[in-house]
């Protein structure tokens, strides 16, 4: 019995072409597709699975799929990590608006009745799902590559062939996609990009699409195998944010907010000294009740409070942000801000002279300080387009991070 390798399929093919005419490199177009088998996933016993099989009268050879997901981690584009037909950086990953899903699989196949393997094809799939914050309009692509073949030169295993189509999983229809049909053996690489759709379903709904995939060769008691579906998460549609288009997210994904340093210094400031230095949580909810709102910003920034010389030039900003349900109204207390270093002179006074000052053994609460209004305007407008991008919707969670 032989084995192939990835790196030398191509040469073992070609010696067996000899015996048995090499598949084509995509299934002849006059032929309609074969339609997948309802059969079971491979056993851990196939000898059981091939009594079953047998129990139909039905004898020589078989097959059956069996695959595994990667785990979800961190992307890397270390090219030895993946598989070739990985277009996943290595790893399956999952964002806001992206899923990367790569699953390793293994079609065995084996005699009929006593279950001896003969045969596999040993294959990747990897789909990236692109979601779109602006539409009901999404992508997935889809790819297939055998990595290596292992089993005689006969029919049964030499004319494998992969067939794959999109499936509408949940609130969805497809726009437009290419079919993929053709040989399954290494050298053979098949790729599409599948446009799916969801129709609007009022403020919020799951939509969810996927790739089917499968087996077929003639030379089997069962022509086609069981059929396999690459699909991420369901992902979050909605029509929830005012004045924006609808929009899709993975809203399992908790979005971070990066508030830069160097395009606001004063607000960035705040922000990192009330985190960082006095434990504030950076873990928000969002909240769209415009009552709430005005409370959480009226009990931090009071009218009529007490504001430094120069109005206009300067704003009053608090943490946490009053389009949080963790809010100043939702605070048991609230501090102001003034740090001193007496090694470098250096001084950052919030000027809220309104609340008791914050001491170094106080964590919690909020806080409020006087900084430049051009740099809180630009930080909430910033807080603004980062709750569109990334479809923060109430009662959603996000992060805070000052970098």
């Amino acid at each position: 019995m032989a084995r192939w390798k990835a790196g030398i399929a191509s040469v073992a093919l070609a010696l067996s072409s000899l015996l048995v005419p090499t598949p084509p490199a995509t299934a002849a177009p006059d032929k309609p597709t074969p339609e997948p088998t309802v059969v079971q996933e491979c056993g851990a016993d196939l000898k059981q699975h091939a009594a079953k099989i047998a129990a139909t009268e039905k004898s020589e050879t078989a097959t059956c799929i069996r695959k595994q997901a990667r785990k979800t981690g961190p992307a890397t584009t270390d090219a030895g990590v993946a598989a070739a037909a990985d277009i996943c950086g290595g790893r399956a990953t999952l964002s806001r608006t992206a899923a990367c899903v790569i699953e390793d699989g293994l079609l065995l196949i084996f005699t009929v009745p006593n279950g001896v393997v003969i045969g596999s094809i040993q294959f990747t799939v990897s789909s990236l799902t692109t979601l779109d914050y602006s539409s009901l309009r999404w992508s997935q692509s889809w790819h297939y590559q055998a990595n290596s073949v292992s089993g005689p030169a006969i029919p049964v295993v030499l004319d494998t062939f992969v067939y794959a189509e999109p499936q509408c999983l949940a609130s969805c229809t497809v726009s437009s996609s290419g079919l993929v049909g053709g040989s399954a053996l290494p050298g053979r690489v098949h790729s599409t990009t599948t446009y799916f759709h969801s129709p609007l379903s009022g403020y919020k709904w799951g939509a969810h699409g996927g790739m089917r995939y499968w087996f077929a060769n003639a030379g089997w008691v069962n022509p086609t195998t069981n059929p396999s579906i690459t699909a991420p998460a369901v992902h979050r549609c909605d029509d929830a944010l005012t004045g924006y288009p609808s929009g899709c997210v993975y809203d399992s994904v908790v979005p971070m907010h990066d508030v830069l340093s160097y395009r606001y210094p004063s607000y960035a400031r705040h922000l990192q000294l009330a985190i960082n230095h006095f434990k504030m949580t950076n873990l928000l909810t969002r909240t769209q009740n415009e009552t709430l709102m005005a409370n959480n910003y009226n009990r931090a920034c009071p009218p009529g409070r007490p504001d430094p010389p120069l109005p206009g030039v300067w704003s009053c900003d608090e943490y946490p942000f009053k389009s949080t349900y963790n809010g100043a109204y939702s605070q048991p207390y609230g501090r102001n801000i003034f740090i001193f270093n007496w090694n470098t002179a250096y001084e950052f006074n919030c000027r809220a002279t309104w609340l008791t000052m914050r001491v170094s053994t106080d964590s919690g609460g909020y806080s409020a300080c006087m900084i430049p209004l051009a740099e809180n305007t630009l930080g909430g407008a910033d807080l603004g387009a980062f709750y569109y991008k990334s479809r923060v919707l109430d009662g959603d969670q996000f992060q805070v991070r000052v970098i």
